[in-house]
């Protein structure tokens, strides 16, 4: 009987160490750097990483800015695209949800300056090198009517475990106040972690400078 007993316990045991490590194979995970005051903006630099490697089954990596859980825009990689643009403020409606590929694809190393604009008006607008790219409506009504936290965010969704880069970094960042200005971006914030993060390497913190490694 004790013997069945500690066999049964063994088993279990086993069960629950293999599925931990399954669910440590894939997913999301991501650096993310946010303010506690609010603003009307977020402009930055991002280098393009290099040593990039993303698994071609729907993974990506992103680099983007955002409006609390509103609005994020920026710039995502995915093998069967390569480098794109994106603003996303509602998945759920394409109208809120724009994608679209970079017509000159950047080089590691690369600057690509990205600027996000909260109109005021439950519309947000993200520039690129400058230029408006898109500006779409919030699918959340009433959320994008005041300033809101800001915030920067490296990213990866990763089905197999293998992507990778190095040296993705924001450089310059900067905040809209009230009056339209742009100063720097709080120095007195430290980023957080979501999802499964283990593989990121912060090698700054403010403003963000990570790699990515391919799990084990």
């Amino acid at each position: 009987m004790k013997k069945s007993i500690i066999a049964m316990l063994f088993a279990l045991s086993a069960l629950l160490v293999s599925s931990n490590a399954m669910g440590a194979v894939s997913g999301e995970g991501a650096v993310r750097l946010a303010t506690t005051s609010n603003y009307y903006g977020i402009s930055g630099d991002l280098t393009i990483p290099s040593d990039v490697y993303v698994s071609n089954d729907d993974s990506y990596i992103a680099f983007y800015l955002g409006f609390a859980d509103t609005c994020e825009g920026g710039i995502s990689y995915k093998p069967s695209t390569g480098w794109n643009k994106f603003l996303n403020c509602g998945k759920s409606d394409p109208k809120s949800n724009k994608t679209l590929r970079l017509t000159s694809q950047p080089s590691p190393g690369e600057t690509i300056n990205l600027k996000l604009v909260n109109n005021l008006d439950d519309t947000a607008t993200l520039y690129v090198n400058g230029y408006e790219s898109f500006r779409v409506p919030v699918s959340n009504k009433g959320t994008l009517k005041n300033p809101t936290t800001v915030k920067m965010v490296h990213s990866t969704l990763d089905h197999q475990d293998k992507n990778k880069y190095s040296n993705a970094a924001f450089s310059n960042v900067s905040v809209q106040t009230a009056n339209g200005s742009y100063v720097a971006f709080p120095s007195n914030l430290t980023p957080a972690y979501a999802w499964q993060y283990q593989d990121f390497t912060t090698i700054i913190k403010n403003p963000l400078k990570t790699s990515l490694k391919a799990g084990k």
